[in-house]
C-alpha cells in the first residue's frame, strides 16, 4: 500500500487564543491534503468538471488524541480504506513530522461520488485505476 504524505505548518490563523489548532482546522489540512492529491492524479476540479464527475463529503468521522500548536510541522497521511462503485472511504491520519509516532487525530472520510445535478454515480475507471495502489488502512 502506498500512503501519501501531506506536511504543512501550523500557522496562527490556525489556532485559538492559547496557539492550540482550533478543531475545525484539523479537518481543512485533511481536505487540503485529499484535494492536492488529487490534482497531483489528474483529478483535480477540471478533470472533474470535463467528466462530471465530483467529489463531495457524506460524512466524517475524527478523534483529536493531542493538540496541535502554532508553529508545528505536521503531515497529513492519507490511504484509502474502501473503494465502492460510487464513493471512496479515506483514512487520514495527521501526525507530528519530527515525531512521526506521534499521532495528533485520525479520521474517516466517506466521499461521494455526484454528477452534475448532485445525483450519486458511479466513480469513473480512471478513479480507480488511479486510487486502488492506495488502499489499505494506516494503521
Amino acid at each position: 500500500m502506498t500512503v501519501l504524505i501531506y506536511p504543512l505548518r501550523v500557522h496562527i490563523e490556525d489556532t485559538d487564543y492559547a496557539g492550540i489548532v482550533y478543531h475545525a482546522n484539523y479537518l481543512n489540512y485533511m481536505e487540503r491534503a485529499r484535494s492536492e492529491w488529487l490534482d497531483e492524479l489528474g483529478l483535480g476540479i477540471e478533470w472533474q468538471k470535463n467528466e462530471g464527475a465530483h467529489f463531495a463529503i457524506r460524512s466524517a468521522s475524527i478523534d483529536y488524541l493531542k493538540p496541535a500548536l502554532v508553529h508545528q510541522w505536521l503531515e497529513v497521511m492519507s490511504c484509502i480504506k474502501k473503494i465502492r462503485s460510487a464513493s471512496l472511504i479515506f483514512e487520514q491520519h495527521l501526525r507530528l513530522r519530527s515525531v512521526p509516532d506521534t499521532i495528533i487525530c485520525k479520521a474517516e472520510v466517506k466521499v461521494a461520488c455526484i454528477d452534475s445535478q448532485f445525483r450519486p454515480r458511479v466513480l469513473p475507471d480512471k478513479v480507480t485505476e488511479l486510487l486502488f495502489p492506495y488502499c489499505g488502512e494506516l494503521l
